[in-house]
């Protein structure tokens, strides 16, 4: 089966586990769905095809009806429910978001003075012996350029 199929379907089954506790019998259900999906999968020659056929098929449909019938009979998995302890509570996920934008802010607000420092820095540089070093080899680099020796 091509790759990006293979990604694409494994997507679309991950929605199921991502999103609800599945009893025994809707795990079924959906390996038993997926299956069929899998068979259309390995027909296709790459991910558009795919999606294409699978968009006309009745699997789409039957997709879709598993998935509302899950979401009434399932729990829903919320942070705090996840299994997956990589998955980050409401709590981690607000922190991280307010840490983000702090950081953006602080770096928006300290640009221009951190600018100025840089501009100065490079301004005491160029006087010194090391600047001029660094001046000077410039300016032979140019007359190499321009003379092409």
């Amino acid at each position: 089966m091509n790759e990006y199929v293979k990604q694409s379907i494994d997507s679309r089954k991950l929605a199921f586990s991502n999103a609800y506790k599945l009893t025994d019998k809707y795990q079924k259900k959906v390996d038993e769905l997926f299956n069929k999906i899998e068979g259309l999968g390995k027909e296709c020659n790459d991910a558009m095809d795919f999606e294409t056929r699978f968009s006309t098929s009745p699997l789409n449909q039957e997709y879709i009806d598993l998935f509302s019938e899950i979401a009434t009979k399932c729990e829903a998995i919320t942070r705090e429910t996840v299994i997956d302890p990589t998955v980050k509570s409401d709590k981690e996920y607000l922190m991280d978001e307010v840490a983000s934008d702090a950081k953006y802010i602080i770096d928006d607000i300290t640009m221009p003075a951190r600018r100025k420092a840089r501009e100065e820095l490079d301004n005491k540089l160029r006087d010194t012996p090391l600047g001029k070093l660094e001046q000077a080899s410039n300016t032979l680099s140019v007359f190499k350029r321009i003379f092409k020796k």
